[in-house]
């Protein structure tokens, strides 16, 4: 009960720092107690029926020994045992529903932390910081005072009960260990840490609810012997693992005794390093807070010295320094020589600079530029149409939507305004970048963009937003940007029927392509085809003038022989006739086998074989005279 009551009183006050200071990781703090809390009074309400049994039993052995003959009594029904009875039933349906009922207080605690941390308001702004911070102090003593005392007296036979509330006390101690250094964070000005740390405590309220969740799945499939006792589903071992973090090493030394055949843990080494791990863990802790006075600045950068939150003058070149440590000097370097990038849109992060410029990727494929994000999530900016078609076309909007990925390259080249004029140089460069080209492109025609306007539109947002950075003195030049990765967007979950935008972007070229050449074949046609004509035209005259004088020649020869033909017949008309019969049967003959006899009378006759050959090689042998 006052494990509860000190649990309770933590709470209440822990919940009115919190709110006070503005601390997330505080209220965090008071959702682990306030179930703690709960957790110890109903602990100690089965405690009360634990020790009624116990009571009761003293009470039956005593009058059992009374009586002298336990046949009475040996034996007696449950009835007779009403405290045994309260507890069983206590523990068979009280016990879970409880820890269903916890189980749904953790889930509404999450939900109202969640709603905390994701919340616009900027945590650890409020006042009182101071206060809370030595107040949670406080609690972080008293805490771990009285759960390592309780932790103690759990080990105890018959004082199981303490130990749920001696886990969730010392647990409280740790939270409000980190509670005392989100506000110590805080106020020195590194808020961020106060969302760390709730976080980490929001992550372990969570996986307690889990584990809870199992142990309660798991109780109703565990075997139930009488006289053995079982743990209570409502005794988290990740809070007692955390709260007493001794138990996990016991469990080690444990298992190294089993593993090594000998008591390893009874060994002077091992008794020697479970005495001396705090006073380890403290001269690490102090070696890790020392080495932040050791600070290197490499070749290519250059750093300023905040102390005591007032930035230094001179800036620290290459070479190794001595500080004070963290907080007190705290150092912000910057490569101010190397030309740094960020890239507006789709952030290529999958880029393979190995191969030889780059993978190549088509708009009408399906792609993310080569990251491994997904495809629809292509990072889509509106440009201008001056399509004169647009306005009385149905359904057709004066816009079109441009995938960009444009890298943008800068220097810095004045390390203390880049620093201390800007909580986040960098983000607002890159915001400002951003706000400029959505500016550009909203007035810019597509089909200028993407074709001969490109190197005038990077060097009008070159110059607009390095302007931009001058005029609020970030300390920054902006020396290249790049519109080398830009095209319609294509996604997969685009109408195959119909095509996406890059397929329809690709028709109108390939149709203003295939315009372009027909009229240039229309021109090569027309080019060729009259010389073409006219060449055969004076052709087909030349033939017919030729002709006409070939057939006039052959007329003129063919009337000159006819007239010295009838001249030769009327000066020798026999001669004339046996020649000319001679000459046709020459010309009829040729090629015909002809035999010429001769007989001693001079009797020459002559015999003519006018029929075809059968085979010429047979006939036509040359039979050698023999000399």
């Amino acid at each position: 009960m006052i494990n509860s009551l000190a649990l309770l009183l933590v709470t209440i006050a822990a919940l009115f720092l919190s709110q006070g200071a503005q601390t997330t990781a505080g209220l965090a703090a008071v959702l682990l107690l306030g179930i703690g809390t709960v957790i110890g009074f109903f602990a100690f309400i089965h405690s009360h029926l634990i020790d009624r049994e116990r009571q009761e039993e003293l009470e039956m052995q005593a009058l059992d020994q009374s009586r002298g003959d336990q046949s009475l009594f040996a034996g007696a029904a449950e009835d007779a045992y009403p405290a045994r009875n309260a507890r069983r039933q206590f523990e068979k349906w009280v016990v879970p529903g409880f820890t269903v009922l916890v189980l749904l207080g953790q889930a509404l605690g999450l939900s109202w932390l969640l709603g905390e941390l994701t919340g616009a308001k900027e945590t650890g702004t409020g006042g009182g910081a101071v206060l809370s911070i030595m107040f949670f102090a406080l609690f972080m003593i008293v805490l771990f005072m009285m759960g390592k005392y309780s932790a103690g007296l759990a080990r105890m036979d018959g004082q199981e009960m303490l130990r749920p509330g001696a886990n969730y006390l010392l647990l409280g101690s740790v939270v409000c260990t980190a509670a005392v250094a989100s506000l110590t964070a805080s106020h020195l000005g590194y808020h961020g840490w106060d969302h760390v740390i709730a976080w980490i405590l929001f992550a372990v309220v969570a996986i307690a609810a889990v584990e809870n969740g199992i142990t309660l799945i798991l109780e109703m499939y565990r075997p139930r012997v009488d006289g053995k006792k079982a743990r209570l589903i409502y005794d988290s071992r990740l809070i007692g693992l955390l709260g007493q973090p001794g138990g996990l090493i016991s469990t080690a030394a444990q298992a190294m005794d089993y593993q090594f055949g000998f008591k390893v843990s009874e060994t002077w080494f091992y008794r020697y390093i479970e005495q001396k791990l705090a006073l380890i863990l403290a001269i690490q802790f102090v070696v890790l807070f020392l080495s932040s006075s050791f600070v290197v600045i490499h070749s290519n950068e250059k750093a300023l010295l905040e102390r005591n939150g007032k930035i230094q003058e001179e800036e620290l070149i290459p070479g190794f320094y001595l500080k004070a440590p963290w907080p007190i000097d705290k150092v912000y370097r910057f490569k101010t020589d190397q030309i740094q990038s960020f890239t507006l849109g789709v952030v290529d992060d999958q880029h393979d600079e190995a191969k030889p410029g780059g993978e190549v990727l088509l708009w009408t494929t399906a792609h993310n530029h080569g990251s491994g994000m997904d495809q629809e999530q292509n990072f889509n900016m509106i440009v201008a149409s001056r399509d004169p078609d647009a306005d009385s076309a149905p359904g057709a909007v004066p816009m079109n939507l441009l995938t960009v990925s444009i890298p943008v390259h800068y220097r810095i080249n004045d390390l203390k305004a880049w620093i201390t004029h800007n909580a986040n140089a960098g983000s607002l460069l890159q915001k400002l970048a951003m706000r400029e080209v959505t500016r550009y492109l909203i007035g810019a025609d597509i089909d200028e963009l993407m074709g001969p306007g490109r190197v005038s539109a990077q060097e009008t947002l070159k110059q607009t937003i390095d302007a931009q950075a001058k005029a609020r003195n970030l300390g920054a030049e902006v020396l290249f940007v790049g519109l080398q990765d830009i095209h319609p967007p294509v996604g997969k979950t685009e109408p195959k029927d119909t095509g996406g935008v890059a397929e329809k972007y690709e028709e109108v070229i390939v149709a203003q392509m295939n315009a372009e050449s027909n009229r240039l074949v229309a021109l090569r046609y027309s080019a060729g085809k009259v010389p073409q004509a006219r060449a055969s035209a004076a052709e087909i005259l030349a033939k017919a003038r030729s002709e006409s004088t070939y057939k006039v020649a052959i007329a003129e020869a063919e009337a000159k022989r006819f007239a010295n033909q009838v001249a030769a017949f009327q000066s020798a008309p026999s001669v004339y006739k046996t020649r000319m019969k001679l000459e046709s049967f020459k010309e009829a003959t040729v090629g015909s086998r002809k035999y010429i006899l001769s007989d001693p009378a001079n009797r020459d006759v002559i015999n003519l074989e006018l029929q075809d050959q059968l085979r010429k090689d047979l006939l036509n042998v040359t039979v050698e005279q023999d000399n």
